[in-house]
């Protein structure tokens, strides 16, 4: 009898005491709550979600809790989103503005039979009255992909791998591409040897902003692979060309982030209202 009565005792006391620690969350839930409705109406949304977490942590058996912290967090993220659709939709046109300027100074080209994307060639650039000389060129595709094109000849092998573009001591160079890479090809005709290196986007390094910034400048190109060395000086055509392929770039680009956020942030919209 006096164990049962212990048993019924102890059983009360946790009863009690689970009683109490409940009620003592479900305090601390609605004092963090009313504190996250504070931060809400003042817009400090980063604030709040940290507070929302600290629910989902502290009170992980707070099932009702924890879906009311969840419906807070789908409402700053919506929040969110339709202040970053505001912003795009305010700067993308803009931008598109920005760029479509810029490519008034290019020719589109794209052979439809064998290329997906097109690409933009500065006006004054034209290839085949190019092809017995050594100089960097530069275009834009539609997907907004940069590429820096080394072009080499000579009656002698130089194996070049990367570019240095240097205005006394400042310089900047690409990155390294392997003779054995598809983007660093080589052939010989005629008695004559041609190289052409091809940097994508970053393998080009800083070496297009330097063009850009220093094209008031004379600049010095040099081709290095391996001991080899071969230097010369960018024409003021081939300059302003690299500069303003640059700046396309530069402006291609900041309508494809600002299409891409754009894009991302319909898309979490629609689920958070489905």
């Amino acid at each position: 009898m006096k164990r049962f009565l212990t048993l019924t005792l102890l059983a009360a006391l946790v009863l009690t005491s689970c009683d109490l620690e409940r009620k003592r969350a479900e305090k601390d839930i609605a004092r963090r709550f009313s504190h996250i409705e504070t931060l809400l109406n003042d817009r400090a949304l980063q604030s709040a979600r940290l507070e929302l977490d600290s629910i989902h942590l502290l009170y992980p058996r707070m099932v009702d809790a924890r879906r009311q912290a969840k419906a807070l967090d789908d409402t700053i993220t919506l929040w969110e989103n339709l202040r970053t659709m505001v912003y795009c939709d305010s700067l993308l046109p803009i931008k598109q503005h920005q760029a479509d300027s810029i490519k008034r100074l290019f020719r589109y080209e794209r052979d439809e039979a064998y290329e997906d994307a097109g690409h933009y060639v500065y006006r004054a650039l034209r290839i085949e009255a190019n092809v017995d000389r050594t100089y960097l060129r530069a275009y834009v595709d539609d997907n907004a992909d940069f590429y820096l094109i080394s072009n080499f000849t000579a009656d002698y092998a130089l194996h070049h791998t990367c570019v240095k573009a240097s205005v006394g001591d400042t310089y900047a160079t690409t990155d390294s591409i392997d003779t054995g890479s598809p983007l660093n090809h080589a052939f010989d005709d005629g008695g004559m040897h041609w190289e052409i290196v091809t940097f994508r986007n970053e393998a080009a390094g800083n070496v297009p902003v330097f063009i850009a910034q220093y094209a008031g400048e004379r600049i010095k190109i040099t081709l290095q692979g391996g001991r080899s060395r071969y230097s010369f000086y960018l024409t003021d055509t081939d300059k302003k060309a690299l500069a303003e392929t640059y700046n396309l770039w530069v402006a291609m680009k900041d309508v494809a982030l600002l299409q891409q956020e754009l894009r991302k942030a319909q898309a979490t919209i629609r689920r958070i209202e489905d």
